[in-house]
């Protein structure tokens, strides 16, 4: 459970890294005017707000199964074997 945990981890950090770097404006191609340069930031903004959004619901849901996984009741384990009468001790 732990290492499915892991590469989701890896997976959702992959995801918003480059969903964070499409969302940044590009300094390539810069903007000549007013109206540009505000519609572009508006875009920067919209796409940044929404990586926001997926990390915050990404820290309630890692949140919650790590509640659930803290609260669960642990497995019984079968108790180790008594040492036979006969066998050496430690």
């Amino acid at each position: 459970m732990l290492k499915a945990l892991a590469a989701a981890r890896t997976v959702f950090l992959v995801f918003i890294v480059a969903v964070t770097l499409r969302a940044m404006p590009s300094f390539f191609t810069p903007a000549r005017t007013f109206d540009e340069t505000y519609s572009r930031c508006v875009e920067a903004q919209s796409a940044l707000t929404r990586a926001a959004w997926y990390a915050i619901g990404w820290i309630a849901l890692e949140t919650a199964v790590g509640w659930l996984m803290a609260l669960r009741r642990p497995r019984a384990r079968a108790a180790p074997a008594a040492p036979s009468a006969g066998a050496p001790g430690p």
